[in-house]
């Protein structure tokens, strides 16, 4: 494949993960929205549920090939990306949209450290500026909020969400691979598939005796909760479809972007608030995602010599 081909779909790759990331944005800030009344596990549960009908609708309409090929990698998908996500909404009813998101986001550092090991993937050096400047953004937001360098019990689970997270980001692009020996990779649609099943199963006990209940929603929370998992599908698929020619910490860069406009959106709508230092983090945090669509206009990313 010519170099400038390759480019071209890096930078569809890029926009498709732009696109993903504001759609989860809005999924985290109607999520914020409804945790006011229904428990954040509950709301996971909803999302992975509604994904699991979508699955199924759109594999026997379109007739799709859901057809699992590497096994392990999806099931480690679904396992450790149902209870990333099942931390991340906890997290967003106790703690808030902002910080939660950011907490969660911090998978980069995580997936930089498990595509090297488990891909032997190397990113390029543009990608490892654009980490810095993320993860110092990142810093900075956390000390203005925190007032210091202290975590309780829900930043905690967020930052294990965000390892979590890392693990299922680079399990993701291990299904979606090209490998040299021609093996065919796996299509969007059958990593949704594992993550939706795998990630309800995840769910389901905490919203059944011994370990939950459920929580009737009102006809208003319905609908909040239908638009929480519809956008949530849809960004997961643009996610999963970048991740073909992104690397992990690739995406986990522009991925950035959700946290900025969830610290905004949660300090418009949810009244959190914003320090002068977490809106400097804010600002290089953006610098990092803008940094990280350039880094992937240059080629597709490279493995690691064999």
């Amino acid at each position: 494949m010519s170099h400038s081909v390759q480019s071209a779909y890096s930078s569809k790759a890029a926009l498709s993960a732009v696109a993903s990331s504001t759609l989860f944005a809005c999924m985290a800030m109607v999520a914020r929205l409804v945790s006011a009344t229904i428990p954040g596990h509950q709301v996971a549960l909803i999302r992975f549920a509604t994904g699991v009908v979508v699955v199924a609708i759109a594999g026997g309409a379109l007739r799709l090939d859901l057809r699992p090929r590497r096994w392990g990698w999806l099931v480690s998908r679904g396992v450790f990306g149902g209870a990333a996500v099942l931390l991340y909404f906890q997290c967003i009813e106790k703690i808030g949209v902002g910080i939660a998101t950011l907490l969660n986001y911090t998978a980069p550092v995580w997936s930089l450290t498990f595509a090297w090991l488990f891909l032997r993937e190397r990113p390029r050096r543009h990608a490892g500026v654009a980490l810095v400047l993320t993860l110092a953004g990142v810093a900075l937001v956390t000390s203005g909020r925190t007032g210091g360098w202290h975590l309780g019990v829900w930043e905690l689970a967020g930052v294990f969400s965000a390892v979590l997270s890392g693990m299922a980001i680079t399990s993701i692009r291990a299904t979606r691979r090209h490998e040299p020996d021609g093996r065919p990779s796996e299509n969007s649609w059958t990593v949704f598939a594992s993550f939706t099943i795998l990630g309800s199963l995840t769910t389901l006990p905490t919203v059944i005796p011994p370990l939950g209940a459920w929580v009737a929603p009102t006809a208003q929370e319905w609908v909040l909760l239908a638009l929480c998992s519809l956008l949530s599908v849809a960004a997961q698929l643009l996610m999963t479809s970048a991740l073909g020619r992104l690397t992990a910490v690739g995406l986990g860069i522009i991925n950035q972007n959700t946290v900025v406009l969830t610290l905004v959106g949660g300090w418009l709508f949810f009244h959190e608030s914003i320090s002068l230092c977490g809106a400097i983090g804010g600002l290089l945090t953006i610098a990092g995602v803008l940094w990280s669509v350039v880094a992937e206009r240059a080629g597709v990313p490279r493995a690691a010599d064999a």
